[in-house]
């Protein structure tokens, strides 16, 4: 019995434009986030979806992370504890 691929969605990608130090062209680099959704197997259990993090550069993929909805949620928050740690440092600085 076959599984079928995952179907991915709601993609996001954020893009980096910067300048070849070397060949003086502009090149860009980018970060893409894909869902893919939970679903229920024909025997009635639900299936966890995935999150798939692609980064590249120009137009080829450089690497990928495909994460289970726990390793995401891993990593949403210490993102979140990134952001706030930057925030308190900056603010504390401004204040000097």
């Amino acid at each position: 019995m076959g599984e079928k691929p995952q179907s991915y969605e709601r993609r996001l990608q954020l893009k980096h434009f910067f300048e070849d130090r070397e060949t003086k062209e502009t090149r860009r680099t980018w970060l893409e986030l894909q869902v893919s959704m939970p679903e229920q197997a024909s025997e009635g259990w639900v299936n966890d979806g995935k999150i798939r993090l692609s980064i590249g550069e120009d137009r080829n993929v450089k690497g990928s992370f495909l994460l289970s909805i726990d390793e995401a949620t891993r990593f949403l928050k210490a993102l979140e504890i990134a952001i706030t740690d930057h925030e308190v440092e900056k603010a504390a600085l401004w204040r000097k």
